[in-house]
C-alpha cells in the first residue's frame, strides 16, 4: 500500500497534482504514491479503495487549487458541503483515523478559513500548510520531499536535494540516518 495518498478535485488541480505525483513517485518509488485514477484497478470499488488506501496511508497530502473550496456541482451547490463529496470524504477518512493531513496549497491558492469549510474538516484550517509556486517548484517539492523523510519517516533510497548522508533534515523530527558517520573522500597527499 501506498504512504502518501494524494486528495484533490480534478478540475481544481489535476495538472499541478500530477506533477506532484511523478516528482513523489520518482523520488520515492513507484506504488508508494496513491492518486485515484492511477492507483485503483478497474473493477475494484471506488469508494473501497479510496477508505482501504487512507487508512494505511502514512500521511495525506490535500491538494488546494484555487477552486477547491468554491468547486459547484452541476446544479450549482458547493461541492464541499455536499455528503457525497469525494474530497470531503477523503480528508473526513483521514481526519477520523488519525492520518496526518497537510494542506499544499497549488496555484495560488490560499488557504481557507475555519468558518468556509464544513464543520466535519473545519479542524483543517488549523493546519500549517506548504505552498508549492510555479515560480519556486522544484524547491517547494523538495522542501516537501524532506519533511515527509524527517517527519513522517518515509523513506528513500535517494536523499533529498542538497542533502549530503548524514546531515539533519532541515524540517521535522531530525531522526538519524543510516549512516552514522559520513565524511569526504580523503585523496592522497603527494
Amino acid at each position: 500500500m501506498p504512504d502518501i495518498f494524494l486528495s484533490y478535485r480534478r478540475q481544481d488541480s489535476s495538472s499541478a497534482t500530477g506533477r506532484l505525483a511523478d516528482r513523489l513517485e520518482d523520488h520515492f518509488g513507484p506504488g508508494r504514491v496513491f492518486r485515484d485514477h492511477e492507483s485503483i484497478s478497474p473493477g475494484d470499488d471506488f469508494t473501497e479503495a479510496i477508505r482501504r488506501a487512507i487508512n494505511t496511508s502514512t500521511v495525506m497530502l490535500a491538494i488546494i487549487g484555487p477552486d477547491w473550496l468554491d468547486a459547484r456541482d452541476s446544479q450549482g451547490r458547493r461541492r464541499l458541503d455536499l455528503d457525497g463529496d469525494f474530497v470531503r470524504q477523503e480528508i473526513e477518512t483521514a481526519l477520523k483515523a488519525g492520518v496526518p493531513v497537510v494542506p499544499v496549497l497549488v496555484e495560488g491558492a490560499k488557504m481557507p478559513a475555519r468558518e468556509a469549510l464544513p464543520k466535519s474538516i473545519g479542524e483543517l484550517w488549523r493546519i500549517n500548510a506548504v505552498e508549492l509556486s510555479e515560480s519556486r517548484w522544484a524547491f517547494d517539492t523538495e522542501q516537501l520531499i524532506r519533511t515527509l523523510q524527517s517527519r513522517y519517516v518515509i523513506e528513500s533510497d535517494r536523499p533529498a536535494l542538497g542533502e549530503l548522508p548524514g546531515s539533519t533534515p532541515l524540517f521535522g523530527s531530525g531522526r538519524a540516518s543510516r549512516s552514522a558517520c559520513w565524511s569526504w573522500p580523503r585523496t592522497p597527499r603527494a
